[in-house]
């Protein structure tokens, strides 16, 4: 599974890079990263792990902010392109779920930003983020909505077109089989409307089992968000009607 995974990532990473364009895409910089931000706080001279790190946006923006970062993919690719001549990041090619390179207790902060539901292995993951978390340190992660996941057993029941915002109108959102827990594999989408190379897994899982895996590997929660968009932009329609993403926070005991 870890070379299926990694083999998927590496035949996207081309598409990937071009359509999170270096600071991501407007579901990013609209909904999720303000939310991330907000629960990270202030970073500067903090550690900080993010943990899939893709194309090292993220990296590159918490490092500007102070934050002294160590990015890990398992995609060699994408870490290629993370290794911008000139930045100071650590990259590391790696297995969230065995961070055997990285010592116990030497960060402060963990962020893993839309990772967990790609990968197979979320207890393993999550035990990692918490042994590699000094005493007291704190997890941030998010993934797509599980209640409202498209990318799992949910879909959009669509409408015509709106012209005004070149996304098709949603009239209501589909749920079935939710607590049927398994891998689906999906397509995503280029800027220019095309599949990407290869089908990405997706791993679907209940809200109780991400809460409970959490409270098992030894995390509190400190605060669960369904960040909504931060504008009135029409585009969004769809994402202020049900939660796109949810975002958890939490802190090792």
């Amino acid at each position: 599974m870890k070379e299926q995974i990694r083999e998927q990532w590496d035949t996207n990473a081309d598409a990937f890079v071009d359509l999170i364009g270096g600071e991501g895409t407007p579901h990013h910089k609209k909904i999720l990263n303000p939310c991330v931000e907000r629960l990270l706080g202030n970073v500067k001279d903090k550690t900080l792990l993010d943990a899939g790190c893709g194309d090292g946006y993220l990296s590159r923006y918490y490092a500007k902010k102070g934050a002294i970062v160590t990015g890990v993919d398992i995609s060699p690719k994408l870490i290629d392109v993370a290794r911008k001549p000139g930045s100071d990041i650590d990259y590391k090619i790696a297995d969230i779920c065995n961070l055997e390179d990285l010592q116990n207790n030497s960060f402060d902060l963990v962020l893993s930003n839309l990772v967990l539901l790609n990968i197979p292995c979320l207890n393993e993951a999550i035990k990692e983020f918490h042994r590699v978390l000094k005493p007291d340190g704190v997890l941030i992660f998010s993934i797509v909505h599980p209640a409202f996941n498209f990318y799992g057993p949910g879909s959009w029941q669509m409408g015509e077109k709106d012209p005004k915002t070149n996304r098709r109108q949603g009239i209501y959102f589909k749920v079935d089989h939710y607590f049927e827990e398994k891998e689906y594999q999906r397509y995503w989408k280029t800027r220019q409307g095309e599949d990407f190379p290869a089908p990405i897994s997706f791993f679907h899982r209940t809200l109780s089992t991400y809460l409970n895996t959490l409270s098992s590997a030894g995390f509190h929660l400190i605060e669960f968000v369904e960040p909504e968009p931060m504008d009135d932009d029409l585009f969004f329609d769809r994402e202020r009607r049900i939660p796109f993403f949810a975002v958890l926070k939490a802190r090792k005991m």
